[in-house]
């Protein structure tokens, strides 16, 4: 009996033991979900589509699309905890690429910009910049491979890289010819936005949290009170300092919609 109850007493000890080294792994690890970002883009109501889409423009223009693409940075989740804002980081930097959007079914689809698993919980805001942000524009191409959202759309006289492209033909005088060339490229920390949308970003153990991000390309042209690029007056922008240039990253947050 004297020795059963050493044996019995062992036996808990080891019990215990592995209890409290191996058997609260599994209950102490978060539970997760996945929140997935996807981005469209549109002018005005109608569905941003490459190269056959005639787009009604001010005065009388019209314009087609041919590419549309701008970087996002610094994509990450906010939460509160103990009174305390915390973020909870998802990507550092995407190019999202709207070039290859032929049909109004693709370019109502959108695009995956980020789709990963983070710790689920309650999240209060989506924040991230349009553009590549100070501390990454920092660097250059050969810092990365090629096939890295960074390893390519660098201006080495301007030491930045490319925040997003506009680029299209315009037919000036509604003749139905659409032989004016539109080159909009716009960079430069001075025309990096920051944005945040707050609302609750819910996401449950094993759940799912959709985020729908659309840039509306008439928003990004023409301002509320009138003013607008005239294409008839310029039509390209190389510089991160000229006037349509910074005149489009202004206009930038206010493009910008988030829906769940």
């Amino acid at each position: 009996m004297k020795l059963l109850s050493r044996f019995s007493l062992l036996a808990l000890s080891a019990a215990l033991l592995f209890s409290a080294c191996g058997g609260t792994d599994d209950n102490t690890a978060p539970d997760t979900g996945r929140i997935t970002l996807n981005a469209t883009a549109t002018y005005g109501s109608l569905p941003l589509v490459m190269f056959d889409q005639n787009y009604d423009y001010e005065d009388g223009m019209q314009f087609q699309m041919q590419l549309f693409q701008t970087y996002l940075s610094d994509i990450e989740l906010v939460y509160m905890e103990n009174g305390a804002e915390m973020t909870e980081p998802l990507l550092d930097v995407a190019l999202a690429e709207f070039g290859d959007i032929y049909t109004i079914a693709d370019a109502e689809a959108g695009i995956e910009v980020v789709k990963t698993d983070v710790p689920a919980r309650n999240y209060t805001a989506l924040r991230f910049g349009v553009g590549v942000s100070p501390a990454l524009n920092a660097t250059v191409p050969p810092d990365y491979e090629v096939t890295h959202p960074l390893g390519q759309n660098y201006w080495e006289d301007a030491n930045s890289y490319i925040f997003f492209k506009f680029e299209g033909n315009a037919d000036l005088d509604g003749s139905g010819g659409f032989q004016d060339k539109l080159t909009f490229h716009v960079g430069g920390d001075n025309n990096y936005n920051s944005i945040e949308f707050t609302g609750a970003i819910d996401i449950a153990p094993d759940g799912e949290a959709v985020l729908n991000l659309n840039f509306d390309m008439e928003k990004l042209l023409i301002r509320s009170n009138g003013d607008y690029v005239d294409f008839r007056q310029v039509r390209q922008a190389h510089s991160n300092t000229a006037p349509a240039a910074v005149f489009m990253g202004e206009n930038m947050p206010n493009a910008l919609s988030l829906t769940r």
